[in-house]
């Protein structure tokens, strides 16, 4: 085998999807400069999330042919030295057909940043749970790696097979955030970045942010947000896009994400937390998977309860130094932490051990060279 390490990325989603783009994408300059070659197919692309996103609904004649074109990319999968896989070769397909990429014999790595098992094994239909709830166990026991984004998704893939699990968080490239201090301002404004399909969780806090508006001035920003015409706040909503994403960012003074405790969310890794944190603002959170990880009281507070919501937020709100110094602990918590700086040397580790190859990337490299 050459020293060159070719690598065929199995992603889910196009550039548009948060997890590819974030998980895996992101990382691909850097691997490519470290001698890792990689050929991307993805499962769904741009237009079937673009669709999904303006009317919630799927198309069965956008899906069956992702299908087709994913057996047609397993059998060309013998040319690579690794397969990098995110999450499942085939959804809602059964077992059987996740196990055609130990056919291939060619080793993979399987990343996991949600807790997409749970689409099968708490599925409302008895067939779908009984057909697919162990549907990935073959991908899982045969994989040389697999990468997770907490220890909730790290406990399901021991428990369903996994041998070698590494610990990856969700991760932001520190040189797209600016830490810009907000000068002192009578309105408070908190930030939420998301999605249309989880805009849903704004209203975990609505009650909080209503009786708040009600004391002082408030204003809710959102980012990629659907409509909130009846949310009883002042608000600020702006479409999502990776080009003014930091930017609208350092306009905010704190970032919030409510989540409910449902098994689903316990998967979730955190993303907009640390999205906040690089832009230098202080978080409140709901205590739910690995934000009880991520936060600590010199970067923001978890908040249950709708009286510990206003609390919180009063607290950011009435003391301005106290914002930036959570906000300031948040930029350094990222840059060791929570960067692609980071993390990247060791994602292309894993891509190469995973492919037999020998020497492992200095971690101490920059992913910005």
């Amino acid at each position: 085998m050459t020293d060159r390490c070719r690598v065929f990325l199995l992603s889910r989603y196009g550039n548009l999807g948060a997890s590819s783009r974030l998980r895996l994408f992101q990382y691909i300059p850097f691997l490519e400069g470290a001698g890792i070659e990689v050929t991307v197919s993805s499962f769904f692309d741009d237009a079937y999330l673009k669709y999904l996103y303006s009317t919630g609904k799927r198309r069965f004649r956008d899906v069956f042919p992702r299908y087709l074109k994913r057996f047609s990319a397993l059998r060309g999968a013998g040319k690579y030295s690794a397969l990098w896989i995110e999450k499942e070769i085939f959804p809602f397909l059964p077992a059987w057909f996740e196990s055609l990429v130990v056919r291939t014999d060619v080793p993979y790595i399987v990343d996991y940043d949600d807790a997409t098992f749970h689409t099968y094994d708490q599925h409302r239909s008895t067939l779908v749970r009984g057909l697919l709830s162990s549907k990935c166990d073959p991908l899982l026991t045969n994989a040389k790696c697999v990468s997770v984004g907490n220890s909730y998704l790290e406990s399901y893939v021991r428990s369903h097979g996994a041998k070698d699990v590494r610990r990856i968080p969700t991760v932001v490239d520190i040189r797209r955030y600016y830490v810009v201090e907000k000068p002192d301002s009578k309105e408070l404004r908190i930030g939420w970045i998301g999605s249309p399909v989880t805009t849903q969780y704004l209203y975990l806090v609505q009650n909080a942010l209503t009786a708040l508006s009600a004391e002082r001035a408030i204003r809710l920003v959102t980012i990629g947000a659907s409509s909130l015409a009846d949310y009883g706040v002042p608000l600020e909503q702006h479409p999502w896009s990776e080009d003014t994403e930091a930017q609208l960012l350092e306009s905010i003074h704190v970032g919030i994400m409510p989540l409910p405790d449902n098994p689903w969310e316990r998967g979730k890794c955190g993303y907009k937390l640390i999205q906040y944190m690089a832009s230098g603002k202080p978080v409140v959170a709901s205590p739910v998977g690995v934000n009880k990880d991520i936060i600590t009281d010199a970067v923001g507070y978890l908040a249950s309860e709708t009286e510990e919501w206003i609390q919180s937020l009063r607290a950011f709100a009435d003391n301005s130094a106290h914002r930036r110094a959570c906000g300031a602990a948040g930029r350094r918590l990222t840059e060791c932490e929570y960067s692609l700086q980071v993390m990247a040397p060791r994602v292309a580790t894993i891509l190469r051990e995973a492919a037999g190859m020998n020497g492992r990337i200095n971690e101490t490299s920059s992913a910005a060279h």
